[in-house]
């Protein structure tokens, strides 16, 4: 608890140099992320993990929710297809509403069936190698390119970063707010979440111009408190791979294969090899079958869906 406290006090101070070390790039040496605990070119490019990355924790993962279809009733939300049209959506702008207006679905094909495929912890030494994947599967898949959303914790950004993001927009990923410092948020006070989310959005702002994005709570962890301060929808999954805790790629494989449905969130994490090994398998895979990957507000717009600030979700479908 010491700890802890000890870290909140010291919370402003790292955002102020992750903030200059992203805008000058005078940071350099890249922090490690500890994994959630909770439950997507350059071929030369490393994937060993840091060897400060641990693949156990004294948190155990959270147990996967019942799908509740009320939004008033229940902590967890399907978001459904709303039956508006895209004209009157224009038309009349609702704050309460995340706004998918500028969301580009041009490649996405909306008679296939579609599934979220989101990655949190980023940026790691990893990153490019997940682009890697991403890059030569649409390079061969140019009909059904396949995205993602990468959650991303600020305190991770360094001078690699830009071209990291960069890449990342290149390829049509949409950037998610993974909070600054990655810590329990239902431990936090209203202020502290405040930090600690603002922080993160400042800085993917350089990279997608955007004031605000999609938020991951760290562990998956969340309350009324969270609910109350979050300015955008928050994203939970329907899918976790567990591939923090060591899985192997043929079990993340399996996990996501046999669980698939339309409108899932997929839940993994950047920085792991088996995570890396296993997307090779399942983006043709999924095509396959009849699915194309995309990222969490794609698969929003493309569905109707209406995504609610303040809300969580663990699928978007019809």
């Amino acid at each position: 608890m010491k700890f802890l406290r000890l870290q909140r006090c010291l919370t402003a101070f790292f955002i102020c140099i992750s903030l200059s070390c992203f805008i000058c790039g005078g940071c350099t040496n890249k922090a490690t992320l500890p994994h959630s605990s909770s439950s997507i070119e350059n071929s030369s490019f490393s994937t060993d993990l840091p060897s400060s990355f641990s693949s156990s924790n004294g948190n155990a993962p959270l147990e996967e929710p019942i799908v509740q279809e009320s939004a008033n009733d229940s902590e967890y939300s399907v978001a459904q297809d709303s039956s508006q049209s895209e004209d009157s959506a224009e038309e009349t702008i609702d704050p309460t509403v995340w706004n998918v207006s500028d969301v580009d679905i041009s490649a996405v094909d909306c008679n296939k069936k579609l599934i979220a495929f989101t990655f949190d912890d980023a940026p790691t030494r990893a990153t490019e190698s997940l682009f890697a994947v991403f890059a030569a599967f649409n390079e061969q898949n140019p009909d059904t390119p396949a995205t993602a959303t990468l959650f991303l914790n600020g305190y991770l950004f360094d001078k690699e970063t830009p071209h990291l993001l960069h890449a990342a927009k290149t390829l049509g990923f949409e950037l998610g707010n993974h909070t600054q410092s990655h810590f329990d948020l239902t431990t936090l006070t209203k202020d502290e979440l405040k930090t600690e989310i603002d922080a993160t959005d400042a800085l993917l702002k350089f990279a997608d111009g955007k004031e605000r994005h999609l938020l991951r709570p760290p562990y998956g962890k969340f309350n009324e408190n969270v609910k109350n301060v979050a300015q955008t929808p928050i994203i939970h999954w329907s899918i976790d791979t567990l591939d923090w805790a060591g899985t192997s790629a043929d079990d993340i494989y399996e996990t996501v294969f046999s669980n698939r449905s339309p409108g899932a969130i997929v839940l993994m994490h950047d920085g792991y090899p088996a995570t890396i090994d296993a997307l090779k398998r399942l983006l043709p895979d999924l095509k396959a079958d009849g699915y194309q990957v995309v990222s969490v507000s794609q698969m929003a717009k493309a569905h109707g869906c209406i995504l609610r600030n303040g809300s969580v979700y663990i699928r978007a479908r019809k």
